[in-house]
């Protein structure tokens, strides 16, 4: 159990790295705006490589146990998936700093760009999720259903934030990613509901799935249209930065906790994924 406590620790490590980007950019120390932007592309930079890391540890470690194909897929699909969002993180940071790439309404249309790499990305991430609730065909009706229900508050809540004359690209992608991510929320909210887990695993699941649609409502809502396009910019980043992190550094030990569940107790399951010593 000791390279999964070790994987946990990394990840708390991560979340702490996030947490004290925001403070210090709060605190005015720092800014991705100015003199000091290297300083946070590279404090960022060094958190994403360590965040990547931990997650190829995670599938050596699945990697190590006999007859777990299944795990082992697991563990690809989100360390792909890693990579996929990865690039779109870079993407976000913008280091041509150029705006109004797509029009002149919304300055960071940049972000629009990035739904290229996030969408495989949280795609793998979101097939991860499926193949671990292993739901019966009359559960996946029920799914399907609510998948629907749940497309439809995310294109209600980006109509409430569009501005018009935003430019059909930025428009296009931003308006399907929308609708896209609200899914991750939708899974969340079924795995905390799946009886077949421990309550901390699954809530520690849940929270990262329904992070990571909080994460990007922020960005649309206060990056992108915020402040009349203009984004409240860069306190928004880096607090948006706080619940990416946070959800992507949870959500990787998604194949422990698979594993742990086909090998052991409660107890063992909450332990090998990390979540308990």
């Amino acid at each position: 159990m000791e390279i999964r406590w070790n994987s946990f620790k990394i990840s708390v490590f991560i979340i702490a790295c996030a947490i004290l980007d925001l403070l210090l950019t709060l605190l005015g120390v720092w800014s991705v705006e100015g003199v000091t932007r290297t300083w946070v592309l590279s404090f960022e930079a060094m958190t994403l490589s360590v965040l990547l890391i931990n997650s190829i540890m995670i599938r050596r470690s699945v990697c190590h146990y006999k007859n777990t194909r299944q795990n082992r897929f697991l563990a690809s699909l989100m360390v792909f998936s890693l990579l996929f969002c990865l690039a779109g993180d870079v993407t976000n940071f913008n280091l041509t700093q150029s705006y109004f790439q797509h029009g002149d309404v919304v300055k960071h249309d940049y972000l629009a760009d990035s739904v290229w790499f996030f969408v495989p990305g949280y795609t793998l991430m979101f097939i991860a999720c499926w193949r671990l609730m292993d739901y019966s065909a009359r559960q996946t009706r029920y799914f399907i259903i609510a998948t629907l229900i749940t497309a439809t508050l995310g294109l209600l809540s980006y109509l409430n934030m569009h501005i018009p004359g935003s430019g059909w690209y930025v428009s296009l992608m931003t308006g399907f990613y929308a609708v896209f991510i609200a899914q991750a929320a939708l899974l969340g909210l079924c795995l905390l509901i799946n009886k077949n887990f421990p309550e901390t695993p699954r809530y520690s699941l849940a929270a990262a799935l329904i992070l990571a649609t909080v994460a990007d409502a922020l960005i649309g809502q206060f990056w992108i249209f915020g402040n009349g396009g203009l984004g409240y910019y860069p306190q928004i980043r880096a607090i948006n930065w706080v619940f990416y992190i946070t959800s992507q550094a949870i959500v990787i030990h998604l194949p422990l906790v698979a594993l742990a569940r086909a090998h052991g107790s409660s107890r063992t399951c909450a332990a090998g994924a990390g979540f308990a010593k």
